[in-house]
């Protein structure tokens, strides 16, 4: 597994990321229509390519939540159906009610790392015990802003090991190729 060097100097919250590649062509193609365009259907073959890159799949599988009203709007959790998706491929059990998004946040599109961050602070609740590891799904990471929120959360209520599982994150050098 690849690590960056900004991963080597910071961190990340999480112990493992596992995607398909960059937010680039044709993957920010495909996203846009999953996500915005309610084109849902992508999730299984989606799924299925992002699970031939994981090799030991994390216990159980949570998507990242969308706060009610959101969810409305656009009329379903892309999170939630990408989760479920690949749950089946990996034959473990998605808990999609496991991470609450307790209040509605500023839409983090457009938003720098740091205003992401104060954006997000107390934004989540943990509903039921979980086990000591456990994998996160979203479609893309941006600057991690969300996903550190919900890992600060997940290790302050006992999770020792977490991976992400996303279908992109925006490239390394800043640059979006076609």
């Amino acid at each position: 597994m690849e690590t960056c060097g900004r991963c080597l100097n910071t961190p990340p919250a999480w112990d493992n990321l596992v995607c398909l590649g960059d937010y680039t062509f044709p993957y920010d193609t495909l996203l846009h229509k999953f996500k915005y365009q309610g084109h849902y259907w992508f999730a299984k073959p989606l799924a299925r390519l992002l699970a031939e890159n994981i090799d030991d799949p994390a216990p159980c599988l949570i998507p990242v939540p969308m706060h009610w009203r959101r969810r409305w709007v656009r009329g379903f959790n892309h999170s939630t159906v990408l989760a479920n998706a690949l749950a089946s491929q990996l034959e473990r059990p998605c808990l999609d009610k496991a991470l609450v998004r307790t209040r509605a946040t500023q839409q983090q599109q457009g938003l720098s790392r740091k205003a992401r961050l104060s954006n997000l602070k107390d934004a989540f609740n943990i509903h039921g015990d979980l086990p000591s590891h456990v994998a996160l799904v979203d479609d893309v990471v941006t600057t991690g802003a969300t996903l550190t929120e919900l890992c600060r959360l997940l290790k302050a209520h006992g999770v020792i090991k977490i991976d992400i599982y996303a279908l992109c994150r925006t490239p390394t050098d800043g640059k979006q190729k076609k």
